[in-house]
């Protein structure tokens, strides 16, 4: 019996709870799938599995035999992976989650780029304000704009990403230009939940970096979303630069409060740990970080 094979059959059983439905995901007959089960077993004399006419599910020394083979799985298959990409013309499928504001400005572009690089390679390309769980909803990276506190994961910065305040001309002759960030109390502000979920907005005040509390009556969740109204004259935004660049050359909003920044994001590429990292998602990473490198100066960070 092929062991990993064997493996591979009973982490897809544990994982789907049936054997036939784990033969389906592996494109196997749902014989073939019993038979590697029952060999597994009898090589190991025990048994992994209690089957019912109506339930299956892991034995404790399958629990454990499952939490141990699912990382040498893992590794197996980047290792093979691994290999056969330094000897082939890189190919398979990519999934990447991304956030809907910076993915629409810059990462779908640098996704066609990288499949006109590498033309065997096909991309699942999901943008959502969200936070998606790599893991669990089977992505194999994600390009997040965000300060990153989840440990389990391997982070690898790609660039800067500046955000601005800003507001409409219009608006600031009726209501005024704040001169501090203590002044925002008496305006209208928009707010990004995705962003600012507690409402504060970071700022340097003499030397030292302080949260504003901010309020107003449009509370929205997405970049876009916050520049449309501020174009629109109905408040001071916290406004990706990227989406309001072209406004602000045009003198149709106005940079506020640029004095005070201290907006900390970044762009990361992030993955699950690995002791071997998948050679798409390095493929991937490099070609980002070479591409970003370039978009830096656009970006005036």
């Amino acid at each position: 019996m092929d062991t990993i094979e064997g493996m591979r059959v009973f982490a897809r059983v544990v994982e789907l709870g049936s054997i036939s439905a784990a033969a389906r995901r592996l494109g196997i007959s749902t014989a073939l799938a019993s038979k590697y089960i029952g060999q597994l077993e009898q090589r190991l004399a025990v048994r992994l599995l209690n089957r019912t006419t109506r339930t299956l599910s892991p034995t404790d020394v399958g629990r454990a035999y499952y939490a141990g083979c699912t990382p040498i799985l893992s590794d197996f298959d980047d290792l093979v992976e691994a290999v056969t990409f330094k000897q082939a013309t890189p190919s398979g499928v990519l999934r990447i989650a991304g956030s809907r504001a910076f993915g629409e400005d810059f990462l779908v572009a640098a996704v066609g780029d990288f499949l006109n690089q590498y033309p065997d390679m096909r991309v699942e390309l999901a943008l959502d304000e969200r936070m998606v769980d790599i893991v669990a909803e089977g992505f194999d990276l994600a390009v997040r704009v965000a300060k990153l506190r989840d440990s389990t994961m391997i982070a690898r910065r790609l660039a800067a990403y500046p955000y601005i305040v800003c507001a409409a001309p219009d608006y600031l002759a009726n209501a005024g230009t704040p001169r501090r960030p203590e002044d925002l109390a008496d305006h209208a502000c928009i707010i990004n939940r995705a962003v600012n979920p507690t409402s504060q907005w970071a700022f340097r005040i003499d030397g030292r970096d302080t949260l504003i509390a901010v309020g107003g009556r449009a509370h929205v969740n997405t970049g876009r979303a916050t520049a449309t109204l501020v174009r629109a004259g109905h408040g001071v935004g916290l406004c990706l630069h990227s989406t309001v660049e072209e406004d602000l050359s045009a003198g149709r909003l106005i940079g506020l409060l640029q004095e005070f920044e201290a907006y900390d994001r970044s762009v990361y590429a992030v993955y699950p740990h690995s002791r071997l990292l998948s050679a798409k998602v390095r493929l991937f990473v490099e070609f980002l970080r070479q591409r970003f490198r370039h978009l830096r100066a656009d970006m005036r960070v």
